[in-house]
């Protein structure tokens, strides 16, 4: 199965759909190759590449929503679980994700799938952070309703933004190697007719199986068999992909926010400083001589 799932390589995208002349909107997404970059960077047990999944999906969601590109959002999910604090950011459809425990792995569930909510824990707080450049920014969070992360979230929709939604996030997982993943959301707009919100619930049974759904058919292939009947549209198509946006620069200016007292410590006991970027693991290393430099900006 892994390398009947690997020789597909079909394209991480994600359709922007409209139904009934705009009566609900839908977005579908494949995001296989991004999680398969996470696990390359991570070392994820398939339990926590499963969940780092899961959340990329939705984060690229989110992000692909809020249309300006240069705006980001920031998910993090703090469980009780012991794979501990997930961390998503998306620019648009470019994400990155961090967990601090990857290396965790459970059994798996009676009904042999991976155990997602016992990796993020069952009782805790998911929290989104929308950043439109503006003095502040927006800040949602709702309780958590089962760790799983698609119910998670269609609760966050609900509670936090009074959008009543449906969400199925997947990641189908083969000895830590994603075989494919993917998600679809669905939103009633203001004004949603009965009937409407009657067919949605019902066609809510095709995305159980969202993981192998996308693995092996056209995005618009299955849209179209989903909502068929129900005057389907697709406005836009965008490619989504894994893309951190650490730079030297970036951990230049975390260093200077230490304080003037810190740096001098790391000159003074260490000679110098490594900063490795959560979401790549990306090393930047800081000479002392290149510390005094930055102790002189932070002196001014």
């Amino acid at each position: 199965m892994n390398e009947q799932f690997a020789l597909l390589n079909l394209p991480d995208e994600m359709l922007h759909i409209t139904l009934m002349g705009g009566q609900a909107r839908v977005l579908l997404c494949r995001t296989t190759a991004m999680a398969r970059r996470a696990a390359e960077i991570h070392c994820p047990s398939s339990t926590a590449l499963a969940a780092m999944s899961r959340l990329m999906t939705a984060a690229a969601m989110l992000g692909v929503m809020m249309k300006d590109h240069e705006a980001s959002v920031t998910v993090t999910v703090a469980g009780d679980g012991p794979g501990g604090k997930l961390t998503a950011v998306a620019h648009g459809p470019q994400v990155k994700v961090s967990v601090m425990h990857p290396e965790v792995e459970l059994p798996l569930k009676k009904d042999g799938h991976l155990d997602v909510g016992g990796f993020v824990g069952h009782h805790g707080r998911l929290t989104v952070i929308k950043d439109l450049g503006l003095k502040e920014p927006y800040i949602g969070q709702s309780a958590l309703v089962s760790g799983e992360l698609g119910e998670d979230f269609a609760q966050y929709f609900t509670v936090s933004e009074q959008q009543p939604s449906l969400v199925a996030l997947g990641c189908l997982v083969h000895e830590r190697y994603c075989l494919s993943a993917g998600g679809v959301l669905v939103q009633a707009m203001p004004g949603c007719p009965e009937e409407l919100l009657e067919q949605l619930e019902l066609r809510s049974v095709f995305f159980s199986a969202i993981s192998r759904e996308v693995a092996d058919v056209a995005l618009e292939d299955l849209a179209r068999a989903w909502f068929d009947g129900l005057e389907m549209q697709i406005l836009s198509r965008e490619k989504v992909a894994y893309q951190c946006d650490c730079s030297r620069e970036k951990m230049e200016k975390a260093l200077i926010a230490l304080g003037r007292e810190e740096l001098r410590q790391m000159i003074r006991e260490d000679h110098g400083a490594e900063l490795t970027c959560h979401f790549c693991r990306t090393a930047h290393r800081f000479t002392a001589e290149q510390l005094e430099k930055l102790l002189e900006v932070a002196t001014r």
